[in-house]
């Protein structure tokens, strides 16, 4: 029993246990209170240990995990140990939940409505690997977006998935074209677009106003009942400006905080599809151009606590291809290995690398599937008979 409860936990860590049941903070009295004694009929353990760590409250039962965080959280070195610390929890076959303390004190009802959600789908299992229901999260490439023709075709495929979906799309040319009818000068550094203020304005316009509505129309005109956000509708994404990166500052670009969980899930339950735009808040009044393949990884990892979620990377090439000029040289699976020996070897194209490196990081914090292909072979991508499959 101590082995399947505690997964090979040393007696420092129980003790350390022990030691954390006696200084509990506020947010955790709070929400023991709560959970302690439920209306699921499941038990919860508090500061319970696992393998290496003390995780909060812990269900056996039902392998779920519920974290709290507080602002020592948002410090980058604890927020880069939390990823890797999840990941291996989840790795264990554990599912994981993450809390702010704000959000036990001033949205305790949404918190403890995820909390029952999560049980109810663990109680009676629908269909689907780990007792869960299928999530798909798609991105679309901006090739795509700028070909109204492939655009048109590939959202009859997106309207055609059965289930719950979400889409994430970037923004294309159109916002480089406006801004230089407008004369404001754009500056890319890898790929990556400087975001002055007068660019903001121009890319919060395109990506969160025309493409967006764009797409959304286009769905409903196939029958696909969808709603588009930005980050800052709902604070469905929170982010923080980037820091200084080998001295360039990007301006007004965002790097993600949080995804809310809550918000996506009382949508998709309604059977609406969600068409997220790249553009964040900070929560402090302030929009950031985020990257769209970053949205989709993020999004992907927050939603698999909840869904069985698979990420699609859909752009205009068939995969990852071993001669980026030779379409039929897609290979078929990707693992951890082979991508450090493909990098080594100079066998990838540059501008894959960071869609690569979302997909493994994606994988590594309990996505099910990440599938990387062509948008005009989106059924085939999800089937797995197209692209290129990212595997741990």
């Amino acid at each position: 029993m101590k082995d399947n409860m505690f997964y090979g936990a040393s007696n420092l860590i129980f003790q350390r246990a022990e030691d954390l049941r006696n200084t509990m903070t506020p947010a955790e009295e709070l929400l023991w209170k709560q959970i302690h004694i439920n209306e699921w009929k499941v038990k919860f353990r508090r500061q319970h240990p696992i393998a290496n760590y003390v995780v909060d409250f812990y269900c056996h039962s039902k392998k779920l995990v519920i974290e709290l965080d507080g602002g020592i959280h948002d410090v980058e070195e604890v927020k880069r140990y939390d990823e890797e610390r999840e990941a291996h929890l989840k790795e264990l076959g554990l599912i994981v939940l993450r809390f702010k303390n704000e959000q036990v004190f001033n949205e305790n009802k949404a918190v403890l409505e995820t909390i029952s959600q999560v049980v109810s789908r663990l109680n009676s299992p629908p269909l689907g690997d780990r007792g869960m229901e299928k999530l798909y999260i798609i991105k679309i490439g901006g090739n795509i977006i700028d070909d109204e023709t492939k655009l048109s075709s590939f959202l009859q495929s997106f309207a055609a998935i059965k289930g719950k979906k979400i889409l994430v799309h970037g923004g294309g040319k159109l916002a480089t074209k406006l801004a230089a009818q407008l004369g404001v000068e754009q500056q890319m550094v890898d790929g990556r677009r400087i975001t002055d203020a007068e660019t903001l304005k121009i890319v919060t316009m395109v990506y969160a106003g025309y493409i967006n509505k764009n797409i959304v129309a286009q769905l409903q005109a196939n029958n696909c009942n969808a709603i588009g956000l930005s980050g800052a509708d709902g604070n469905v994404i929170q982010a923080h400006k980037r820091p200084l990166k080998n001295g360039i500052d990007y301006g007004f670009v965002g790097d993600v905080d949080e995804v809310n969980v809550t918000l996506l899930q009382s949508l998709l339950q309604q059977d609406i599809a969600v068409v997220l735009a790249p553009i964040t808040n900070d929560g402090k009044g302030n929009l950031l151009n985020t990257n769209a393949d970053t949205i989709a990884q993020e999004t992907a990892k927050a939603m698999s606590a909840l869904y069985q979620t698979e990420l699609v990377y859909s752009f205009e090439k068939a995969g990852v291809l071993l001669d980026v000029e030779d379409e039929t040289s897609v290979i078929g699976q990707i693992d951890p290995a082979y991508y450090t020996q493909l990098k080594a070897a100079d066998k990838i194209f540059a501008g894959m690398i960071p869609k690569l490196d979302n997909a493994f990081a994606a994988i590594d914090n309990g996505v099910s599937k990440v599938i990387i292909g062509k948008a005009e072979e989106l059924k085939q991508l999800i089937e797995g008979s197209a692209g290129t499959a990212i595997i741990h």
